[in-house]
């Protein structure tokens, strides 16, 4: 029984990443769609996606006192002593508190590869898309040539 129900779970959470997976690519490919109006849209592929948090000033002090992010009960109690020693550093450490806590910073990101037709020429390019939590779009890069060029959105 406990193998059919391990066999289930890990089922459904395929299901879910391949949903997660899908929903990005479609996202990123309507990015291109809308923004550099392509023509001949040929996908290539989509690399994995992958999750990432934004690393805030309350992390650099939790890494410096080696406490982990993840022990809630350790991170409160660090923070409260770091605000009665440092009152100006109290209105920073709450929000990233509640952000880390609350999983506000997490953002995904993803390379999608595509060819388009220019001027009778099929050329390949490649952008790395970084996404929020509902796949919006919050930076896309040409990585085509290399990655210096960004497009915010």
């Amino acid at each position: 029984m406990k193998k059919l129900l391990l066999f289930g779970l890990l089922i459904c959470s395929a299901c879910v990443y391949s949903a997660q997976q899908s929903d990005a690519n479609h996202a990123a490919e309507q990015y291109i769609r809308e923004n550099l109006d392509p023509k001949g849209l040929q996908s290539i592929a989509f690399s994995p996606l992958e999750v990432h948090r934004y690393a805030t000033a309350l992390d650099s002090s939790l890494n410096y006192a080696h406490v982990s992010s993840d022990d809630k009960k350790k991170m409160e109690k660090y923070v409260d002593s770091e605000n009665y020693q440092r009152p100006d550093l109290q209105p920073g450490n709450e929000r990233d508190l509640y952000n880390i806590e609350h999983h506000k910073l997490t953002y995904y990101t993803l390379d999608y590869s595509f060819r388009i037709d220019s001027q009778g020429h099929k050329k390949l390019k490649r952008y790395h898309f970084e996404l929020d939590t509902v796949f919006n779009v919050i930076k896309a890069t040409d990585i085509t040539y290399g990655r210096d060029t960004q497009t915010e959105h």
